[in-house]
């Protein structure tokens, strides 16, 4: 989780772990390994117990080797054992009480030298922490939830955090506990215009009615319902995949990720997809579908996306960004977040989708924005940032008879093979005179 920041404040976030696994070095799948030796946990609480001499300049102590490396026939699994933040510790900027608190209670497990040893680390429960602003954000089934404190539920939030009243330092719960009135009460000052349409779709599992609303997540993309509907994901997936441009390893955001089948097929592909989604409820479903296959999920907005700068190589909006209602912010957000040449693909539907009667229907019914895109829009969005001309793509069924014809509006919609439109903008790698 070494992509992610505080949404508040864009600061370093530290994980308190209240459940976590350790994975093997070399494996394709991440398992839960059950049986700890005695000798090892016997080592851990001990170690627990004295965690604030490790970062003591002064301090000469040393833990046995195996504490601290660990190959994949020495796998250790620590669950509901851990009462300690495991790091490895940020590099804050401010010299705050939090980075005090957090610093004392970090885990000598992982040091920043021991990068090899973070990497294998799993949080399957627990809580991400800023240092600089205090703000602290759940993790529930290996997802961080990172919306911004006007988007967030605060109730279930705090119900939340209430789990960790035992397992954590009581100077630091303590603490987390106090400045939630003051995040709440700073919340309602925010102005966001869109917030009506992010908390529909936030919260579209209290509004269905129909029992049958969530069943194809489970299969998704595969609806033996509506093969054609199956067919059409597919095929539109596969056009828009090469303009992705990734080799192997590659890191892609995969945005409004939904059920995550895109993200599943990405990392299954050999690349390193994150796929991140508003709604929580979706990617629930996702997660049950996948079982044992987990990429990168996180709960955010993309209009305030929580992800660092330059750290991605592309991003994928395939049949989401236009539910996006600030499109200007969040290409913003992709813009600083996508590496030097990186690029933005979209595989989106066009004007005509907001006229369409299901398309009202779903607005009216769920209060989620349905809004298409055309060329001069996806210009209008880039205007302000330094991305080169957008490109758009066809996939055309032309006979023998019709090559040569002029390439006209009517005529592509007409024949096109996608009931879609495909984009590509591509992130400018030479300064604009004048700024970035």
């Amino acid at each position: 989780m070494n992509f992610i920041f505080c949404p508040s404040c864009a600061g370093e976030l530290t994980s308190v772990a209240l459940e976590e696994i350790i994975t093997e070095d070399n494996s394709d799948s991440r398992e839960v390994f059950n049986g700890t030796n005695k000798k090892q946990e016997e080592i851990i609480t001990e170690v627990n117990n004295d965690s604030s001499e490790v970062f003591n300049k002064t301090n000469k102590k040393t833990y046995p080797s195996n504490v601290l490396h660990r190959n994949s026939s020495d796998v250790l699994n620590r669950i509901n054992n851990i009462s300690a933040v495991i790091g490895p510790i940020p590099h804050f900027r401010r010299n705050t009480t939090f980075t005090k608190i957090l610093t004392k209670h970090s885990s000598p497990f992982y040091l920043p030298d021991r990068k090899q040893d973070v990497d294998n680390v799993d949080i399957k429960k627990g809580l991400l922490v800023c240092g600089e602003c205090g703000h602290w954000y759940p993790v529930s089934n290996f997802v961080p939830e990172l919306l911004p404190d006007h988007l967030r539920d605060w109730e279930k939030d705090v119900k939340f955090l209430s789990e960790f009243s035992e397992s954590l330092p009581k100077k630091l719960y303590k603490k987390l506990v106090k400045i939630v009135k003051s995040f709440r009460r700073e919340s309602n000052k925010i102005i966001d215009e869109a917030q009506d349409y992010k908390k529909a779709e936030i919260s579209i599992k209290d509004k269905i009615t129909d029992e049958d609303f969530f069943e194809p997540g489970y299969s998704s993309p595969f609806n033996e319902d509506d093969p054609e509907f199956t067919q059409n994901l597919i095929k539109r997936f596969s056009l828009v995949l090469p303009l992705l441009e990734l080799k192997e390893h590659q890191t892609v955001l995969d945005v409004g990720s939904g059920y995550s089948w895109t993200t599943e097929w990405l990392l299954k592909m050999g690349f390193e997809p994150i796929g991140v989604d508003i709604c929580r409820t979706y990617i629930d479903i996702g997660i049950e579908r996948m079982g044992d296959i987990r990429p990168h999920l996180i709960v955010a907005d993309v209009e305030n996306l929580p992800i660092k700068d330059t750290c991605l190589d592309s991003i994928l909006c395939y049949d989401s960004f236009h539910h996006v209602p600030n499109r200007e912010s969040a290409m913003a957000h992709f813009f600083r977040a996508l590496r030097e040449d990186g690029l933005v693909a979209l595989a989106e539907p066009g004007k005509e989708h907001e006229q369409a009667q299901v398309s009202m229907e779903v607005m009216e019914k769920y209060g989620i924005l349905e809004k298409g895109i055309e060329t001069e829009d996806i210009k209008a969005y880039c205007e302000e940032l330094n991305f080169m001309p957008p490109e758009q793509y066809f996939m055309l069924k032309i006979h023998q008879r019709e090559q040569g014809k002029v390439l006209t509006p009517k005529f592509i919609k007409s024949h096109s093979l996608v009931e879609c439109n495909i984009f590509v903008i591509r992130k400018n790698s030479e300064e604009k005179e004048g700024g970035n």
